[in-house]
């Protein structure tokens, strides 16, 4: 674990890396779970350059983990400007090759204090119900789901989610 690197994704070049390593994660993750159409859906809405400078310029910070010179995972905190002491974990996601080394851990402790200097002590995130690994992870770290919540995306696809919690302070090192 020590040799995992990470670092602020706050340039349009590692917003670039930051969205091809989502193509390739969520090709791997989410395609038995939501199918290809809706994948390559939200893909095509949520990571390209440009979205990602957006959410940056609102707040949001974004963290690649590099293993030997290759990026392995990532992850993303964001403000809650209806509720200031909440932050949302947006994003965590973890190359298939790269799981159960600890990155996944590594990148919820660094979005704990990202949200601890926002001055948030809550760390809410969203999961799809049926993403059990997933859940059992945030479990593991922590997060208790608070509720079911399904969201209109748009093009006829739902986000089927539970929203997980945790207090900033247990999640941190």
């Amino acid at each position: 674990m020590d040799d995992i690197e990470l670092i602020a994704a706050d340039t349009p070049l590692l917003h670039a890396e930051l969205a091809a390593l989502a193509h390739v994660i969520w090709h791997q993750h989410y395609t038995p779970i939501i199918g290809e159409d809706q994948v390559r859906y939200m893909l095509d809405g949520g990571y390209n350059e440009a979205v990602l400078a957006e959410q940056q310029a609102a707040g949001t910070c974004f963290t690649l983990a590099r293993r030997d010179d290759r990026f392995i995972a990532f992850a993303a905190v964001s403000p809650d400007p209806a509720e200031p002491s909440t932050a949302w974990l947006d994003k965590l996601y973890v190359l298939l090759e790269a799981r159960n080394l600890g990155v996944g851990r590594r990148l919820v402790a660094r979005a704990a204090d990202q949200a601890a200097a926002a001055g948030a002590d809550t760390l809410r995130l969203r999961v799809n119900r049926h993403n059990a690994d997933s859940i059992t992870a945030y479990q593991r770290l922590g997060f208790v789901v608070e509720y079911e919540d399904i969201k209109d995306i748009g093009q006829g696809y739902v986000m089927d989610d539970y929203v997980m919690a945790a207090p900033v302070a247990t999640l941190q090192r």
